[in-house]
């Protein structure tokens, strides 16, 4: 499923947070090897179990969705990782900013993921994991209005995309590559 469709879906449902953020945590957490999300899931009934809207449903159905098809890429071991971000045809703007918070639902994923797992950040996968972690909460500060309309910023925003992606991969595999050495 593709942002514009899971945006629509999240608007719907009144969902505040971005789903850049959903993703971003939900790929942290693979990373370190959780796969238990029922905190990001929204219960689709209130104390009185009355359903509270089809929306929402339709919202957790497709988050579900997500966290299953990102497990599989990861587990798949195909280097094909991407963030989901809205598509070239939206204004930078946007882009930057989902960017932004998909960045930080990454290092929000992991300080939930440390704090679970009991876990020293400087213990963690090798020397680039921390690194990754700092540039992400770095790129996670992207001020999307001091962005200029230029063509040197498209190609600037392009690189991030790119360094996120690989920079997933690594800690992935970083991560992995422990656990399987435990």
């Amino acid at each position: 499923m593709d942002y514009k469709s899971l945006d629509k879906i999240r608007i719907a449902a009144s969902i505040t947070n971005n789903i850049s953020e959903y993703h971003g945590i939900i790929c942290s957490r693979l990373c370190f090897g959780i796969k238990e999300f029922n905190d990001l899931i929204s219960e689709d009934s209130n104390d009185d179990h009355q359903i509270i809207s089809l929306q929402l449903k339709e919202f957790n159905t497709a988050l579900t969705e997500i966290i299953e098809e990102q497990e599989n890429l990861f587990e798949s071991n195909v280097l094909d990782f991407q963030p989901l971000l809205p598509d070239e045809s939206e204004p930078i703007e946007v882009r930057a900013l989902a960017l932004a918070l998909w960045c930080s639902g990454f290092i929000d994923g992991c300080g939930m993921c440390i704090a679970e797992l009991n876990l020293d950040i400087k213990g963690i996968g090798n020397g680039e994991v921390p690194e990754i972690i700092e540039d992400f909460s770095q790129i996670s500060t992207l001020d999307p209005n001091a962005i200029l309309q230029e063509e040197e910023e498209e190609i600037a925003l392009m690189e991030l995309v790119e360094y996120v992606r690989v920079g997933v991969q690594l800690f992935y595999e970083n991560l992995r590559g422990q656990a399987n050495e435990s």
